[in-house]
């Protein structure tokens, strides 16, 4: 679909519906510092556009957000994805949700294990932060014992990745052509999800329960295409914690997770604490120390995270997040950095960097960034926002 059949469509929504359409345009550069193991080239560009239309009336909101992506080496990054297309209905201690959201559930950092409800769009980001849109019927009731959300989660969106010339991508091509499904219903099942969060005083906690489609596949041989793997998507179910206390200055965090439907029932984890110190030597910086701790039982060891958020508390917004990993059975290292800074009120740069450090094959443990190991990459992208 192209930027102006976007455009049009968007424009119709507005046309037909009162509101102004707002969103950001975006264009990025990745370039990577070694030459690839699979033989792609060392740097590409990708052009984002994701418009929006918002409308309140009364008690009810209408919600619309496609987004388009263009790559200019990898069709498999090339996307065009509904991320919100939604009708909320709003009463007195309730409210009801028709159509295509995103929904995100945990609080920590850097692996967030409760966090299912939308399929994760790889092919965008290292980080899986990046996310699709979900269709779904949401109810959601409030009372003073805590907020329960009930899901019902129509059809199922398969994960991307990246293609034949796309970085970063394991080194055998994922057939996305030809994905498994243990459901005979495959990408219609229909799922469903259940939470329950509430705080008290400075504390905060949610229990949650997935019965579905995983959204974390599993890989074969495909039979189909030689040297290729086919995703499985299994069915499995889900519990999950989550628990968050704030202690002055001092955040400790957790999720931990305990999943059947992929072999053997497994527990994962991700837990720790961040603390922020305000206006370090007399300034009006503020500098936040992250460090989280990981596991999984599928996995004989999981890296160690630290990491710092610098904020300026400037007019530009700036800040810089670092992080360094550490997996100490399998010696693997890796370093990131982000910075962001608006420029303006229409504008907003962003640099992010990755490095891993040269992988040790000679211990016998495996790899969790052995795919990746020629994939150093720093990624600059200019955001432009529209309509505000």
């Amino acid at each position: 679909m192209t930027v102006w059949r976007i455009l049009t469509i968007t424009a119709f929504f507005s046309a037909v519906l009162p509101g102004e359409i707002i969103g950001e345009y975006s264009i990025d550069n990745r370039y990577f510092f070694n030459e690839a193991t699979q033989g792609q080239d060392k740097s590409h560009t990708s052009f984002t556009l994701s418009p929006e239309l918002f409308i309140e009336e009364g008690e009810r909101i209408i919600h619309i957000k496609p987004k388009f992506r263009k790559d200019n080496k990898d069709a498999e990054r090339n996307l065009f994805d509904i991320q919100e297309l939604y009708l909320l209905e709003i009463f007195e201690d309730k409210e009801i949700k028709f159509g295509i959201s995103k929904e995100f559930w945990g609080v920590t950092e850097t692996t967030h294990r409760v966090d299912i409800i939308n399929q994760t769009d790889t092919s965008e980001s290292f980080d899986g932060e990046d996310k699709l849109g979900q269709p779904m019927i949401k109810f959601s009731y409030e009372r003073d014992w805590g907020l329960l959300d009930i899901y019902t989660l129509i059809g199922f969106r398969e994960r991307t990745f990246a293609g034949q010339d796309g970085r970063l991508r394991f080194g055998v091509i994922t057939d996305t052509d030809n994905p498994l499904y243990i459901s005979s219903a495959k990408n219609k099942r229909v799922d469903f999800a259940i939470r329950w969060s509430n705080y008290y005083d400075n504390f905060e906690v949610a229990l949650s329960h997935f019965s579905g489609t995983t959204r974390e596949p599993r890989y074969l041989a495909s039979e189909k295409k030689l040297n290729k793997l086919s995703p499985l998507y299994e069915v499995i179910d889900q519990s999950g914690l989550e628990m968050q206390y704030f202690f002055g200055s001092l955040a400790l965090k957790g999720e931990f997770i305990s999943r059947s439907g992929q072999g053997d029932r497994f527990t994962a984890a991700t837990y720790g604490l961040e603390y922020t110190q305000v206006g370090i030597l007399d300034t009006r910086l503020d500098l936040g120390w992250i460090i989280e701790a990981n596991h999984d039982d599928r996995l004989v060891s999981s890296p160690t995270v630290l990491g710092t958020r610098l904020t300026l508390n400037d007019i530009s917004d700036t800040q810089i997040l670092s992080g360094l990993t550490y997996n100490e059975r399998s010696e693997e290292i890796g370093f990131l950095l982000e910075a962001t800074r608006r420029l303006g009120n229409c504008c907003l740069v962003s640099i992010e960097g990755i490095y891993f450090d040269d992988i040790n094959e000679d211990n016998g443990e495996r790899k969790i960034f052995q795919s990746f190991k020629e994939d150093d990459f720093l990624r600059i992208e200019f955001i432009y926002y529209f309509g505000e």
